[in-house]
């Protein structure tokens, strides 16, 4: 289903019981308590400090230990924990549900971590889970502990008490909990509380000085924990205080359902801070330019811009979120009118990822514009998934972007996509292929935008192009040179002369064909170039996006200033 509103978005293995801390311990200790399994794994249960202790063991522990500490609510959308487990981490709960992170509840964090560092050998700094109100004990552990915090996945959780239970905001509250404020807190009234400053959203110093990672999880429509007043306010300061915080954005979701559709976003995150061995970034032998620059980039937030199902037949990837990759100038606030820079990832529709094109679209942030690189469906035919839908969710998020338009502080009238090699292909699918779309798409909204930079696009489907064997014989159907009309927007066309992989002859018949329909279209053409050649020479990169920058001014969509 497609979400058109902003005002808020595994297979168990059986495994024998026994404790993994015999994969990393020499002398190895087994956890006292009872042993039972949750989804095919070792749990342990017993007390320290006179609290009950959860810890569920993988096969094999990971080199160093490393463990996820889950504030509240564990066993709620287990599917994080379960890819976890399977790489190698422990999963940690301790139970102290009506203490609301108080500094009682936090000592008992102190007491519990100590056990498990010291005597079990546990990492040194834990990966912190905090759902909801999950969010008040990993936060408020974490300002006493900096030091001993490896990340913090907060998945809409409570940043401020005030906000909830108290209910002083935009929220419902809940009175009972307000009152267990009061008590845990030791606070002899409510004006105690609200002059209390030691909330998640007044502590965030010590974990900005400690470089502490932070992603958040969130319903835009949520009126249970409003995310303005928490998750909103924790990402304002923690940036200012040079923080890094990555926001997820589900459309018009409240407080349920937690967490993704697929949690590889969020493994993947608690992977790249919490272990030994951090996967890469990029998955590449040799870096380029370009990789190496989006190396050093995030953007501002990610947008769940369409949920997908796969095919009935082919269920292994169930459902997954889509996302937008937004990049937001410095100065920029919402129900602005800024001009766009979409840019969609090549990769053959089989590979690539939205973080290839962060440099394109963070360029054009820092000239004003929002950025936005575009995840999409990539062509596997196990899933199901093809060319078309590749297309369909090109024409989406552009339909997204637009009706959405006052959330994203963007002007509908001044919309730039572009794309490299596939991404290309769908970029000019934005605005030529008007009857390939999704079945749930509202049509009424126009995905033709201002504008089209491609960049050594696949624009010729044939058997003399690519792409062909890939579509099948409905090639046709999505080829860029055989798809022109007039009307077509303004399009920057880069190609190098030596490209085998998608001819420079197609690029040269396009921009013909183009002229022929009384449309504008500017072929810039690199001597020798082979594909992909401005990503692979810095000086080339920068001069390309000099040349983007003409015409984008040319054509009045950079702001004035600049």
């Amino acid at each position: 289903m497609v979400m058109m509103s902003l005002s808020l978005a595994l297979v168990s293995m059986l495994i024998p019981i026994q404790s993994s801390c015999a994969a990393v311990n020499a002398n190895p200790v087994t956890f006292p308590g009872e042993q039972s399994r949750w989804n095919g794994f070792v749990r342990h249960d017993f007390q320290v400090d006179g609290k009950d202790v959860l810890v569920v063991a993988p096969s094999q522990a990971a080199e160093g230990t490393p463990w996820v500490w889950h504030g509240e609510f564990f066993g709620h959308k287990p599917a994080p924990d379960i890819e976890l487990l399977k790489k190698g981490f422990h999963i940690v709960y301790l139970r102290v549900p009506n203490m609301l992170g108080s500094p009682s509840a936090v000592k008992h964090w102190d007491r519990l971590y100590q056990e498990l560092t010291e005597r079990y050998g546990f990492a040194k700094k834990v990966a912190l889970v905090g759902l909801s109100r999950g969010g008040l004990y990993c936060y408020n552990w974490a300002a006493k502990n900096p030091h001993r915090v490896a990340c913090i996945y907060g998945d809409a959780p409570v940043c401020d008490f005030k906000s909830w239970p108290g209910g002083q905001g935009e929220g419902k509250g809940s009175q009972r909990d307000w009152e267990l404020v009061l008590k845990e807190y030791g606070f002899n009234s409510d004006a105690d509380a609200n002059a209390y400053l030691g909330n998640p959203v007044d502590t965030l110093s010590a974990l900005a000085a400690q470089r502490v990672p932070l992603l958040h999880v969130f319903g835009d429509a949520d009126d249970v924990v409003p995310w303005k007043e928490n998750t909103g306010v924790i990402a304002t300061r923690y940036r200012q205080l040079g923080g890094e915080i990555q926001l997820i954005q589900k459309p018009s979701v409240g407080h349920h359902p937690h967490g993704l559709e697929d949690p590889t976003p969020i493994v993947d995150f608690i992977l790249r801070h919490a272990s030994l061995e951090p996967p890469p970034l990029i998955a590449k032998k040799k870096l380029d330019p370009v990789d190496q620059l989006s190396l050093q980039q995030e953007p501002s937030r990610r947008i769940v811009y369409r949920t997908v199902v796969a095919d009935q037949k082919h269920d292994a990837k169930g459902k997954r979120e889509l996302y937008l990759h937004v990049f937001e100038p410095k100065d920029w606030q919402r129900g602005q009118k800024r001009s766009c820079f979409v840019v969609i990832h090549g990769g053959g529709w089989t590979g690539g990822e939205p973080r290839r094109m962060y440099p394109f679209a963070a360029h054009f942030a820092n000239q004003g514009m929002v950025g936005i690189s575009v995840n999409y469906r990539l062509m596997d035919p196990e899933v199901g998934d093809t060319v078309f839908d590749a297309v369909i969710d090109a024409r989406s998020a552009i339909r997204f972007i637009k009706a959405n338009h006052e959330e994203l502080g963007i002007d509908v009238d001044r919309m730039v996509v572009s794309g490299a090699s596939a991404g290309g292909h769908l970029a000019a699918a934005t605005a030529m292929f008007g009857d390939v779309n999704a079945e749930d798409d509202p049509v009424g909204i126009d995905a033709t935008p201002r504008a089209l930079v491609l960049l050594f696009p696949v624009i010729d489907t044939s058997s003399e192009g690519y792409g062909q064997t890939k579509i099948g014989n409905q090639w046709e159907k999505i080829s860029p040179l055989h798809r022109v009309v007039q009307g077509l927007p303004p399009t920057l066309l880069f190609h190098g002369t030596g490209d085998t992989v998608t001819p420079y002859d197609g690029a040269v018949r396009f921009a013909e064909r183009m002229k022929e329909n009384h449309n504008q279209c500017e072929l810039v053409s690199h001597e020798g170039g082979r594909h992909g050649y401005l990503m692979f020479d810095g000086s080339l990169f920068q001069q390309s996006l000099g040349r983007i920058e003409s015409f984008l001014r040319s054509e009045e969509l950079l702001p004035a200033d600049r």
